[in-house]
């Protein structure tokens, strides 16, 4: 992850292994036990995009981003 955050300046990247997080904004999956891909965009301290991904490969796009950015 480090090398893909040095190739994005702009954007923090996270990840939560321990699901804290996940717990902390009310949105682990139902039965999660381990990380499950997902994407939010924090602005201004809200969360104005999330996806959590259930199917893999369902990474949102940039069109969709775009908007909460």
């Amino acid at each position: 992850m480090a090398a893909l955050q040095t190739t994005l300046p702009a954007i923090t990247l996270v990840s939560d292994p321990t699901l804290a997080g996940l717990r902390a904004w009310g949105v682990l999956l139902r039965g999660a036990e381990h990380p499950s891909p997902a994407t939010f965009v924090v602005t201004d301290g809200k969360i104005t995009f999330r996806r959590l991904l259930e199917a893999g490969g369902d990474w949102p796009t940039y069109a969709e981003l775009a908007p909460a950015l």
